[in-house]
Formats: C-alpha cells, sequence, structure tokens
C-alpha cells in the first residue's frame, strides 16, 4: 500500500492553491485560475512547466491552464466570460472548475494513486453547496496533462468518499493556525474563545465568528469590499489619467486582468512615455481597505466581545495595516504561521486532512463500531409478552 498523500486544496477566485504532505515533506503549488480552450492549433512552447495543457485523453479537446491560458485569452471576451463563470456561487458545476481540480490535484501527488483530499468552499457557499461538490469530486478521475515541451502524461487517482473532506474557507485558516504540522492540537485557546476569522480573497471577502467551535455568524460582503473592488476602481482612475494627459482626450481602457504587473510596478505606459502611479495605486487600496474594516468593525459590533481575529487570505497583505490600526492587539495574521497569506486555506486544509484520517486510523472497524454501543437491559414484562406471541 503506497504511503497516504495528504492534500489541501483551496480553489479561490484568483487562484487555485494547494499544500500537501508526502512522508515527512510538504510540498506547495499555485495555478493561476484560469482554464480556456485550444483555439490556436498545434503549438510549441518553451520548457516552463508552468504552460500546462489538459486534455481527457488522446484525440479529446485541449484546454490551456493557469499561465498558458492566461496568455492565450488576450481578448475581452473569453476572459470576461471565465470572469462571470469563475465568480458565480456554482463556480464548482463549471468544467473548467474540474479541471482546475484535477490538474492542481494531480500534480502534487507523488506518486499516490489514493490521496486524502480537504478542500474548501466560500462562507456564502458552503451549506447550500457542499454535499453537491463532494458527489462531484467522489471517483476516479483519469486525464492526461502537458507541461511545457513535455508530452502528455496519463495521471489517474481516486478520492473515496471517506477521503474527502469539505469545509469553509475561514475554517481552514482556523485550523492552519490552531492546529500543529501533523495535524495535532497547537493551540487550544482558539477553540475556547471567540474569534473571528476574516479570509481576503480576490474576489470575496468572508468572515466567520466562532465561539468555541459553534459557527455563531456566517457573513459574506464580496460585491462591495474585495481586491477586485480595488482592481475596478483603479481601472476606471487609470482610464481618467490618461485621459487628462492625452492631447486627444481619449486616453486609454486597462482592463482588469492587465493591471497585476501595474500594482506591482506602479508604471504605466501611454504613447510611449513611463508614467508613475503609485499614488493612484495607494489611493485604490486606501479606499476599499478603509471601507472594507469600517464594514467588518460594525458587523462584529465593534470587537468588544471577540477575543481574536484572524487576518488571511492573499488579499490580507495590502489590507492588514488597516486591520491593525482598527483591531490593534486582537489581530492574528495567518502569515506569521509559516507560509505565506494566500496559502494559510490550503496549509490549514492539509493539516486538517492529516487530523481527521489519523483519528479514523487510530480505531479499526470493530473499535469504531463498539464506541457507539450502549448497554442496556430488557425488561421482563417484554420478554415474557414476545413468548406469548411465540
Amino acid at each position: 500500500m503506497s504511503t497516504p498523500v495528504y492534500i489541501g486544496n483551496d480553489q479561490g477566485y484568483y487562484g487555485t492553491k494547494v499544500v500537501c504532505r508526502s512522508k515527512d515533506r510538504f510540498y506547495k503549488l499555485f495555478i493561476r485560475n484560469m482554464v480556456v480552450p485550444n483555439r490556436v492549433g498545434e503549438i510549441t512552447y518553451n520548457n516552463d512547466p508552468h504552460n500546462i495543457m489538459y486534455r481527457e485523453k488522446e484525440g479529446d479537446r485541449e484546454w490551456f491552464c493557469g499561465k498558458l491560458a492566461i496568455e492565450q485569452s488576450a481578448d475581452d471576451e473569453v476572459f470576461d466570460s471565465h470572469e462571470r463563470r469563475l465568480f458565480s456561487p456554482t463556480w464548482f458545476r463549471e468544467e473548467e472548475y474540474m479541471i482546475m481540480f484535477r490538474v492542481s490535484t494531480g500534480l502534487m501527488l507523488q506518486g499516490s494513486k489514493e490521496p486524502i483530499v480537504s478542500v474548501a468552499l466560500p462562507t456564502d457557499s458552503y451549506i447550500d453547496y457542499k454535499e453537491e461538490l463532494k458527489r462531484k469530486l467522489i471517483g476516479k478521475h483519469v486525464f492526461e496533462v502537458k507541461q511545457g515541451n513535455l508530452p502528455y502524461r496519463k495521471i489517474e487517482f481516486e478520492i473515496k468518499r471517506e477521503n474527502l473532506y469539505v469545509i469553509s474557507q475561514p475554517m481552514a485558516t482556523l485550523f492552519h493556525i490552531a492546529l500543529d504540522r501533523d495535524g495535532q492540537l497547537l493551540n487550544e485557546d482558539l477553540f475556547i474563545q471567540k474569534v473571528s476569522i476574516n479570509d481576503l480573497g480576490f474576489g470575496t471577502s468572508d468572515i466567520e465568528t466562532l465561539h468555541g467551535e459553534t459557527i455563531i455568524k456566517r457573513q459574506s460582503f464580496s460585491s462591495r469590499h474585495a481586491m477586485l473592488n480595488v482592481y475596478t476602481l483603479l481601472s476606471n482612475r487609470l482610464t481618467e489619467f490618461t485621459k487628462k494627459i492625452d492631447p486627444e482626450k481619449i486616453g486609454k481602457d486597462f482592463p482588469i486582468w492587465s493591471l497585476n504587473r501595474i500594482i506591482r510596478s506602479g508604471e504605466v505606459s501611454f504613447k510611449g512615455k513611463i508614467h508613475d502611479v503609485s499614488e493612484i495605486v495607494q489611493k485604490c487600496i486606501q479606499e476599499v481597505g478603509t471601507a472594507l474594516v469600517e464594514e467588518v468593525w460594525q458587523r462584529l459590533n465593534f470587537a468588544d466581545d471577540i477575543t481574536y481575529i484572524i487576518l488571511t487570505g492573499g488579499s490580507s497583505i495590502p489590507f492588514k495595516p488597516f486591520y491593525r490600526e482598527r483591531f490593534g492587539d486582537k489581530l492574528i495574521f495567518a502569515e506569521d504561521y509559516g507560509i505565506d497569506a494566500q496559502f494559510a486555506n490550503a496549509f490549514g486544509l492539509c493539516k486538517f486532512t492529516q487530523s481527521k484520517s489519523k483519528a479514523l486510523a487510530l480505531r479499526d472497524q470493530r473499535e469504531a463500531a463498539a464506541s457507539i454501543q450502549e448497554e442496556f437491559t430488557v425488561p421482563k414484562t417484554a420478554e415474557e409478552s414476545n413468548r406469548r406471541k411465540k
């Protein structure tokens, strides 16, 4: 029997983050959430393992994944269509979700064909869709993946019902902080105090408030305050900026998918000149971050009775200063626990997977059955009644 591989697969709006443990080693993987059909025929790619193609078998439709998909989806129509599906609460029903799940899980198998996997759903989707997601993922997965110039290779694995766990994304962060690298309880305090987990993704801002292991409240306000709103605001501000410096007053459109480089560099190229827009970028982050923290402050009733505010998710990094200013010493930053903030949920899922599977492995089927048996006595009147019937 192969050594179990524990996998935490966190498929968010912006990307799929995976953490796995194989033997004594942890591995992490990030693939940008983008899948588009191959519409350009046979291409020779440079030998970059991040250039990923997917198909179920030879002769079937091919799909570009991740980095390669971004490069092949330059037209707005393809990207916008993908974005609408990805932002849907039922994104997991789409074919692209399954492709991303298969590719990201398959690349972390480490030789195993029966992984033990935990996945997560956003707060506002968890209750309604967790059972449906389980039904979709359980079973055998057989497909082929091509990386760079390497030929297609076959990947197959089976997800058994007892080897799949679905929890909410904020809960995954709690397990990241509360459990150690072996899935054992590290911080019991987090399970007896009132804790608010703030999971800030690209398109979602989710809050779960817990007291002990009881979820008191789930809240999501993705449509108003998330990193996506920074991108939308920045796109409009940059168009306004270029109109002002354009002699023809036409300016330039900046699609959301094109803004990553601008946010990192703080510069835009317009009509042959480079312009510093770092101040515009920072103002957009500040506007959304301030509004986000104010809404959290109100929804948590000023956090008077909350012991800890746990901040996680890839977008927690730019918004951290606004949280620190408002919540002070109550703030726990997931990135301080040994892994990038965007991987906190995936690492928590991996730890959770270990804790659940090990708990089950400690007892065989007979012991598990015996643990729920209760001794009782049958009244003599019942026995006498049974004899009369005979």
